[in-house]
Formats: C-alpha cells, sequence, structure tokens
C-alpha cells in the first residue's frame, strides 16, 4: 500500500503560492462555482449573487463568503475531509482540483468553513488547527501520513441557521504577522480588481461593444458581484493612458477603439477571442496604468499577469506586450489552468493555441508599434520644418537674427529641414497606401495626424530668399536696433551673442541673449 506522506500538505498549502494574495483568488472562484449551481437550481439570480470579503486588520481576521448552493450536512465531512479529490468538472467548473480551500492554511493560527443548504436548519462547521499543521510540517521527530494529518488537524460542529439560508463561508483567524499582505485592503483591492471575474468599470467607454461582441459571437463573460468590506470591485479599465506627472498623474493617450479577434482550431472550434485597445502606441503604458498589457483570463479569472503572454514568447520583443491593453478569454475546454495558475497545463491544446495566437502577438502587434514610431517621426519632420519656417520668417520681420551669419544657417537649417520633410512625405504616403483597408493602422495614423500633422499655413512652403549680407537694407538684425551704440559696438555685441549661441543650450542661449538685449535697450 502507497504511504502518501505530509510533505503533500505542505505543497499542497505552505509551498504552493509566491504571492499570498492568491488565496483570495481561490476562495473567489469556488465560490463563483458554487454560486453558478445555485442559479443554475433556481435558488437566486445572477443579481442576487454576492461574494463578500471582509477584511479587519485590527483583528488579524478575514472572511470570504458566498451566497451560492452550500453543501449538504450529509456530503459536509466526506467533502471537507477530501484533499485533491474533487468531483468538480475540470472542463467546466473553475476550482476543480479540490486544493484551493487549503491556501490559507499557511497565514493562519485557524481557518474555519462553515455552510448550510437550503432545506435544512443546520450550519456545517470545520475548523483547521492551522498551526498544528505548521508545527508538524517542521517537526523531523512527526511523520504522520498526509491522511493522518489532516483527521489531527481538523475538527467538525455544527449550529442553527434558517431553513432558507445558503452560504459558504471561509474565515482566517488570526492571521500571521508574516502574512501581512492579506490585510492590506488597497494592496487586495487592486490584486482582485485584475484578477477576479468581475464587470468592467462603469466608465470604461468600451465596456458595451466588448459586450455586444461577446454576445453577437455567444461568447459568455462571467461576472459576479465581489465585495470588500461592502464596496463593490470592477477591473479598472479606462479609455485615458496616464503617465506620472507632479505626484500625480496626466493622460498621455487615450484609446481611440478597440479591436477584436477569434482563434479557431482546424475544425472550426473556438479557442480563444479578444479585445485589444487602439491607441497611438507611443511608449510603453507606465506601471500607473494597472491594467496594462494583454490579460491572459479562463472563465474571466486572470491566469498569470501582465507579462504572462511575453514570459511564454509570444512577443518579438519583450518590450512589446506593454504597448498594448487587452484580454485573451481562453475558451477550449482543453485549455486547463495549471495548478499555480500562472498558464495552462502543456498538452496539444495550449500547444495549438500558442501556435494559433502567436502571428498577432509575433508579427502584427509589432508591426503595429513599429509603424506608428515611424508614422510619428515622419510627421514630427514635416512639423519642425513648418515650425523652423514660421519662427524665420517672424525673426526677419522683427530683425531677430543675431547678424547675416545667423539667418544663413537659418536658412541651411531649413533646406536641410526640407529634405527631411520630402522623405517624410514619402513615408507618410507608403504607411497611408499600405495599411489602407488595415482598421486598427487606419486608426493609429489617424490619431497621430490629429497630433503631430503640422497645420495648413501659408508659410510651409516658402523658401526663405538667400542672405545677401549684413548691410542688406531690407533687412534689420537685433543689434541694429541698439540705437545708442555705435556700429562698431553693435558688431561687438553681435559677436557676443554668436559665442553665446555657440556655447549655450538653443533655449538657454536664447533667454540670455534676449535678457541681454532688453537690459542694452533700456
Amino acid at each position: 500500500m502507497a504511504i502518501i506522506g505530509k510533505n503533500v500538505i505542505e505543497n499542497l498549502t505552505t509551498a504552493m503560492y509566491e504571492d499570498l494574495r492568491i488565496i483570495y483568488r481561490e476562495y473567489i472562484q469556488n465560490s463563483a462555482d458554487s454560486i453558478d449551481k445555485a442559479i443554475q437550481r433556481g435558488l437566486l439570480s445572477p443579481g442576487e449573487a454576492r461574494i463578500e470579503i471582509e477584511i479587519d486588520a485590527d483583528k488579524r481576521y478575514v472572511s470570504v463568503r458566498d451566497n451560492g448552493i452550500g453543501i449538504a450536512v450529509a456530503d459536509f465531512v466526506r467533502t471537507m475531509s477530501s484533499i485533491a479529490d474533487s468531483t468538480k468538472d475540470r472542463t467546466e467548473d473553475k476550482g476543480f482540483r479540490g486544493i484551493g480551500r487549503l491556501g490559507g492554511i499557511s497565514s493562519c493560527k485557524a481557518l474555519k468553513f462553515s455552510c448550510s443548504v437550503r432545506g435544512e436548519e443546520t450550519v456545517s462547521i470545520c475548523i483547521w488547527d492551522a498551526q498544528m499543521v505548521r508545527d508538524i510540517l517542521v517537526d523531523g521527530q512527526q511523520n504522520p501520513s498526509a491522511g493522518e494529518l489532516v483527521d489531527m488537524a481538523t475538527s467538525y460542529d455544527q449550529g442553527s441557521c434558517d431553513a432558507d439560508d445558503h452560504f459558504f463561508l471561509v474565515e482566517l483567524i488570526d492571521i500571521e504577522h508574516s502574512s501581512a499582505e492579506l490585510l492590506d485592503e488597497r494592496n487586495v483591492r487592486e490584486y482582485l480588481q485584475s484578477v477576479a471575474p468581475i464587470p468592467y468599470a462603469t466608465g470604461f467607454t468600451f465596456k458595451s461593444k466588448i459586450a455586444e461582441f461577446a454576445q453577437k459571437n455567444g461568447f459568455t463573460i462571467d461576472e459576479y458581484q465581489v465585495f470588500i468590506n461592502g464596496d463593490r470591485l470592477f477591473k479598472p479599465y479606462s479609455r485615458k493612458l496616464y503617465e506620472p506627472h507632479n505626484h500625480s498623474k496626466k493622460a498621455y493617450d487615450e484609446l481611440s477603439d478597440v479591436a477584436f479577434e477569434i482563434f479557431k482550431d482546424a475544425d472550426d472550434e473556438v479557442l480563444a477571442w479578444m479585445w485589444y485597445g487602439v491607441s497611438k502606441f507611443e511608449k510603453q503604458i507606465p506601471v500607473i496604468n494597472p491594467m496594462r498589457g494583454i490579460r491572459l483570463r479562463k472563465a474571466n479569472i486572470q491566469i498569470g499577469d501582465e507579462n504572462t503572454f511575453s514570459t511564454h514568447g509570444f512577443y518579438k520583443e519583450p518590450r512589446g506586450c506593454l504597448y498594448f491593453v487587452g484580454e485573451v478569454f481562453a475558451v477550449g475546454k482543453n485549455l486547463i489552468p495549471n495548478a499555480r495558475r500562472d498558464y495552462f497545463n502543456l498538452n496539444d491544446t495550449c500547444r495549438l493555441f500558442e501556435s494559433t495566437l502567436r502571428p498577432l502577438f509575433y508579427d502584427t502587434f509589432y508591426t503595429v508599434y513599429h509603424r506608428a514610431n515611424e508614422y510619428k517621426k515622419a510627421l514630427q519632420r514635416q512639423a519642425e520644418l513648418q515650425a523652423t519656417q514660421q519662427e524665420h520668417s517672424q525673426k526677419v520681420a522683427s530683425g531677430g537674427f543675431i547678424d547675416a551669419e545667423d539667418q544663413a544657417a537659418s536658412e541651411k537649417k531649413i533646406e536641410e529641414l526640407k529634405k527631411a520633410a520630402e522623405k517624410a512625405a514619402k513615408t507618410i504616403e507608403t504607411r497611408e497606401q499600405k495599411e489602407a483597408t488595415d482598421h486598427v493602422l487606419g486608426r493609429v495614423y489617424s490619431a497621430l495626424r490629429s497630433d503631430y500633422a503640422p497645420s495648413r499655413d501659408d508659410t510651409a512652403d516658402e523658401t526663405p530668399p538667400p542672405s545677401t549680407g549684413y548691410a542688406e537694407k531690407s533687412k534689420s538684425y537685433m543689434t541694429q536696433s541698439l540705437t545708442k551704440y555705435n556700429r562698431r559696438e553693435q558688431k561687438l555685441i553681435s559677436r557676443i551673442y554668436s559665442i553665446l549661441k555657440a556655447i549655450l543650450p538653443r533655449d538657454t542661449a536664447e533667454i540670455v541673449i534676449s535678457k541681454i538685449q532688453e537690459e542694452l535697450s533700456k
């Protein structure tokens, strides 16, 4: 007869998770399964279903309660004493391994489960002595089998309740100081807003478009009402993309649209579908945006994090993953999350999923943000030419050049910028012709034009007349307006200005020269 040692319990509890907050996800997915069954049996409507989390840092206490179907008295002891022996369907249920409920053992003194089903007036209670479990796991003198350890650490009791009650309640009592992250409400909230199967934020512009696409194609997005200390959670997607600014944030880009993809196998069966945001793709999305990256989800519960697709080699460049925002919803029944829920079990369907999605991530996404950058730079070259021409014309009109040499340098720069602008125009024309039917790049180019294209101005095509020397009567230079100085002194001042322009950054030189000119004009 095989002997299964106590270390199996360690592998399923204290050694299972790198991030303790995953415990919340485990209990939520079990609650979601229980709620699904309650809805199927007509015990409640989707609008009545609730998963309520309480975090009391002062009491070092956490609870997760749902109003799902519960467990009948007759089945309770067998169900709660069975480890990794779940009767759930791994192709349908969110939690199916029968180990997730043990997650809390690593973090508290006692782990308590209570539940009831409609029609019974009994609350079934199971209490794990979590401290005992951890003590025995590290005690080399005690070597019970896994089954013996479960029997030693668990106790059962009953209470009373109303016959109409149906619920399941998990309580982590006296949480360890080493597990303080479980009591950090803000931190837990941020984690669950990314991971939990919850709706999009009310203000997310494209939530209706995503829902319409899903409904049109027969896809379901599982959503539940999840609360932390009474506040409901939503996935914090936003149309705006932000960057840090003065200890706060400011919008630097926005989603102009969302694009959709459906991925199928050779038998036309859907493996997955996705949406992703179309922005100007100007840079990697800063970490201040909580939902950056393409997220992988199964049953609307996140698998891994924003780097999952990059970690598994979907992108040509690792940095590519953070230019995008969106979600891939895995649909294929054999796409089964692994025990750590950071990817799928490696099987033929998983490999097919990878080969089917990789062309979009590896090639198309790479092309999108590189083409966007190329197009933006071309527009900037044109805008730079226009701005320089306008500045030149203004200086000619106002006598803003230091001397003829300064004016000639400006004219030379304009000629150089014209060549760059001509090349840029060809780039823009080529891109617009080649991507004329590409919906995504078409939206990207349109957004970039609105921000970077030079305005229509008559001076844009002007070629400044060549300079004919300092004494040209049709022009005047800065120092010529200093009439209280003689011609020799004006030339000396002009020389000083030239030296300042040569040794100082352009903006600094202009400020210094302007200030000197102002003082000398008094």
